[in-house]
């Protein structure tokens, strides 16, 4: 990539944020790799994976649900309160609240044993946190994908003071820093430098740290004869595999119904 120190030149997010993918596999390849064995035994078991997120972090299980390239096992855990197009007050309101999101999981009837990536950046709104505890009363396993630098630095809105590391199984940490933003784009204002930086990272992290789970899992499990992988609708035979695959998921899977 282009080195620039100037902020509006159009390399400016990609020279950072290359690189911090590339560290973020680096990072939390132990902990990937021991996802990969429990996602692979799981879905061999007939167990699923759920995912959750609020606010822009609902883009990881809708990003990760249903698509060309993606896994039948793959079960959102989503709600429209709790998603951007509900408007940032309200989102900002509700994921804050606690109890706001502890019914999610019933949707789904899940599994004892079952994985569940609960996706957040600060790791400290009610919604995230609630959905960890009321998995592990569940007998799940909640796993965060979250930044350590940021959620480390700031204070938990949840009542038992907890950020969603502190109650999960496993962390995939995002990495990068408080406020989420990585390019500077520092303003003078009367004379005085204004500290400020645009470009979020951890939408782009989730995503490919979460689809780099499910690619390695979906390759050993479709070489062992369990299809599970998603191919295009838009192809000649795309849709003909997607209905075989949907059939089964829909047992579990509402909006397949």
């Amino acid at each position: 990539m282009k080195k620039s120190n100037i902020a509006s030149n159009v390399y400016s997010y990609a020279n950072i944020a290359i690189p911090h993918l590339e560290e973020a596999i680096q990072r939390n390849e132990k902990v990937m790799s021991r996802l990969v064995d429990q996602l692979v035994k799981d879905v061999k078991s007939g167990r699923s994976l759920l995912v959750f997120g609020s606010g822009h972090s609902a883009l990881f299980p809708l990003e990760l649900y249903h698509r060309a390239g993606g896994a039948s096992f793959v079960l959102p855990i989503v709600a429209d309160y709790l998603m951007p197009q509900a408007g940032p007050s309200v989102v900002r309101c509700l994921e804050r609240t606690p109890g706001v999101a502890n019914a999610l999981l019933s949707r789904v009837n899940p599994k004892k044993g079952e994985m569940i990536w609960i996706a957040s950046q600060s790791g400290i709104n009610s919604a995230g946190v609630d959905v960890a505890l009321d998995a592990k009363r569940q007998g799940l396993i909640p796993v965060a994908f979250t930044s350590l630098a940021h959620s480390s630095a700031v204070n938990s809105r949840h009542p038992s003071g907890k950020r969603l590391f502190e109650v999960c199984d496993e962390v995939v940490d995002f990495g990068g820093k408080v406020g989420d933003a990585c390019v500077s784009v520092d303003f003078k204002q009367n004379s005085k430098v204004n500290s400020l930086f645009a470009g979020p990272l951890s939408t782009l992290t989730s995503v490919m740290l979460g689809h780099s789970i499910i690619v390695a899992a979906a390759s050993r499990l479709e070489r062992s004869g369990v299809r599970c992988v998603y191919t295009s609708v838009n192809t000649p035979e795309g849709e003909k595999r997607n209905k075989s695959l949907e059939k089964r998921a829909a047992e579990r899977d509402v909006l397949l119904r």
